[in-house]
């Protein structure tokens, strides 16, 4: 991969970069526990988020909210380039912004509401927003230009945010049903049962669909809403609880395997 111009700040990173010919099996699913912005500059890719596929074009946006699982999908090695933003709310909130601009994130169910083609903004192709944050970025800050574009962008989404539908998207009844028990104690073979699939069949299909285990995805999900109770102000004890991990001791000692410290750190990302 080759980066083309790479940004971190307090709060965000943003980059741009281009893979002459990129691998689907070097693309893993992931989570963040911030905010991300990409757009397409060219490639033929599609993206999978939590489970529903998007078809990607030339200046196509996805969203991708805090916990929200993602993975791109290589449809030919054809180069591919990108920018993404990677944001936290309080990125915005600490310099003035107010958290509506954030609907788009936070009053949207996960999986819809993902994508944004150019005709969806009017007059500015959302490449432009990138662009100009690379040359200001020059000039200025680059939180600066970062920061003042974001909202812009944000601005922009917003509005067509508003007229968007949920019927664009594939399918993704299996994530959902995760999601949906996700503090429950769920069982690989109760999802089966559920899917009509068996145990062997649902592991094959949900590693095609989102490139890792069901066991995987379950445990970073309950990481990341047990990191965000822990930032509501819950005890580390009561936010394992809530999030589907029975046995304290065992979650301390699986949370400080993974980490390397104890789960009172809120700092860890995922």
């Amino acid at each position: 991969m080759a980066v083309i111009s790479y940004y971190k700040g307090d709060g965000f990173t943003f980059s741009h970069s281009c893979d002459k010919e990129p691998i689907d099996t070097h693309f893993a699913m992931h989570i963040h526990r911030d905010h991300e912005i990409f757009c397409l500059v060219r490639g033929k890719v599609g993206y999978m988020v939590e489970g529903r596929k998007y078809r990607l074009y030339p200046g196509t946006v996805l969203l991708m909210r805090s916990s929200e699982s993602h993975k791109l999908i290589v449809n030919e090695s054809e180069e591919y380039e990108r920018y993404v933003i990677n944001f936290s709310t309080d990125f915005l909130v600490k310099n003035g912004f107010d958290i509506s601009l954030l609907s788009p994130y936070l009053n949207r169910e996960l999986g819809q509401k993902n994508r944004y083609l150019v005709k969806d903004f009017g007059i500015f192709s959302p490449i432009y927003f990138f662009e100009k944050i690379e040359k200001e970025a020059q000039v200025v800050l680059p939180k600066d230009a970062v920061l003042a574009n974001l909202c812009s962008l944000l601005s922009a989404i917003n509005v067509a945010f508003l007229s968007k539908s949920n019927s664009e998207s594939e399918d993704g009844s299996i994530i959902s049903y995760i999601n949906e028990n996700l503090t429950n104690d769920v069982s690989i073979a109760e999802i089966a049962s559920h899917m009509h699939l068996s145990p062997s069949q649902l592991s094959r299909v949900f590693k095609a669909l989102t490139g890792t285990s069901v066991h995987e995805y379950i445990l970073t999900k309950r990481l990341i809403l047990f990191h965000e109770k822990l930032k509501q102000g819950k005890g580390a004890v009561k936010a394992s609880s809530e999030c589907g991990f029975g046995d304290y001791s065992s979650f301390y000692r699986l949370y400080k395997k993974r980490f390397g410290c104890p789960p009172t750190k809120k700092s860890q990302e995922l």
